[in-house]
């Protein structure tokens, strides 16, 4: 394709996706980015490895999709499951040629300087540690109370010297305590402070493009990540892709666009990972309440992807997959004239796909029930009869489409 992105704009909007996961507790990631790279400045990086730093800071908790889990990251400080995540984030970045360069940083952020491996690099070791120190900054921050840093900071400076030596490297302890001495360094931490730092820093080694089809493997990283999340949508995303492929396909779309399409799928629900776990796994209808967080989810998912230059199309079609025809889907209230095929195909895919999943309110349902299903949501003015209708005519192929998980190494 002749789309191509920009690499840096994309992990920026990666790190917006995982702040998500925090709800309450935004920004984690890029307060431990600003908290690495001010540390590492005064160790004397230089801006290639600041750069590096910060990227891997950022993208740390990649591992973690569950809020539960997330909350239980920054409040336990001793949790003996917490590297868990940090073996998952290894795997997810480790196939993919820029960004595993971030693995192992990522991978030993929660291991001891004492108990790094002796074979790890030292630049690995040094960022990983880094990443630990300003994690445990962060994590005691958010115990104490984030509406004034400055009040708090002296228990936090001390509580990080005693770990000098042990669970963080000393010169690393010292070079914190330096940067900690600035009443900036503190203030800066709030939200707004925080998102203009990072908006400044040129991150010039990773202003590079990359094509459309690198940007999809990505993309099915960011799907992996989502899906994740509960155990009643293991490989939605990955269905809703290749279903709206599958669709767009015998809708006579054109190749590039039906590159756009699966990628729309697979970043569909990025949003959801705002969703409290209780809501997204609640075994019962959900409460006026509680169906208005979920319904956040889609604006949550166009936040993210529209600023990401040359992606603004995918951003609409992905946003828009709760839409109705009639104008009564959610969350932009758009109608059947302010819907392209591309955007309606989404939609179509994404319901499909769920209803051939089993969920905590439901069994999973044959391709007969959700024939029946998708036509009672044309009749009500929800989806597009005439691609329910492709749909239904080739129910063993949108099935297949669906609900196989292609074979590890393939695609």
């Amino acid at each position: 394709m002749t789309l191509r992105i920009d690499l840096r704009s994309a992990i920026l909007a990666l790190s917006d996706a995982l702040d998500l996961v925090g709800v309450n507790d935004f920004q984690h990631g890029k307060r431990v980015a600003m908290i690495a790279r001010e540390t590492g400045l005064l160790l004397g990086l230089g801006e290639r490895q600041l750069d590096r730093l910060v990227c891997a800071s950022l993208l740390h908790d990649l591992g973690v999709s569950s809020t539960s889990v997330h909350s239980r990251l920054v409040r336990d400080l001793q949790w003996e499951d917490r590297q868990e995540h940090c073996e998952r984030g290894y795997r997810l970045l480790l196939p993919f040629a820029h960004l595993s360069r971030f693995a192992r940083a990522v991978r030993y952020h929660h291991t001891p300087w004492r108990e790094l491996p002796d074979d790890l690099a030292d630049d690995d070791a040094l960022e990983s540690n880094l990443i630990q120190l300003a994690d445990r900054v962060d994590a005691l921050l958010l115990l104490r109370g984030l509406d004034n840093p400055l009040f708090i900071r002296g228990g936090i400076i001390e509580a990080i010297s005693a770990l000098a030596g042990s669970e963080l490297s000393a010169e690393a302890v010292q070079a914190f305590r330096s940067a900690a001495r600035c009443e900036a360094f503190w203030i800066a931490l709030v939200p707004r402070h925080v998102h203009r730092y990072l908006a400044d820093l040129p991150l010039g080694e990773w202003r590079m493009t990359i094509d459309f089809p690198q940007f999809g493997h990505v993309a099915r990283l960011v799907s992996s990540i989502v899906d994740a999340k509960s155990p009643f949508t293991a490989a939605h995303s990955l269905g809703v892709a290749q279903l709206a492929r599958h669709l767009g396909k015998r809708a006579g779309l054109a190749d590039e666009t039906l590159a756009e399409v699966e990628v729309a799928g697979l970043m569909h629900d990025v949003g959801k990972l705002c969703v409290p776990d209780e809501i997204v796994d609640k075994p019962a209808r959900l409460t006026p309440r509680e169906f208005s967080v979920m319904e956040r989810h889609s604006f949550e998912t166009y936040q993210i992807l529209h600023h990401i230059p040359g992606l603004e199309r995918v951003a609409e079609w992905a946003a828009f997959h709760h839409e109705a025809l009639n104008g009564r889907g959610y969350p932009f209230r758009r109608d059947g004239e302010h819907l392209c095929a591309e955007a309606r195909i989404v939609a179509v895919a994404d319901v499909f796909q769920a209803l051939a999943q089993e969920r905590p309110y439901r069994v999973r349902q044959n391709p007969d029930q959700i024939s029946a299903f998708l036509n009672q949501f044309v009749r009500r003015g929800v989806l597009d009869g005439s691609l329910v209708a492709l749909a239904c005519e080739d129910l063993e192929g949108c099935w297949k489409a669906a609900t196989e998980t292609p074979a590890a190494g393939s695609g």
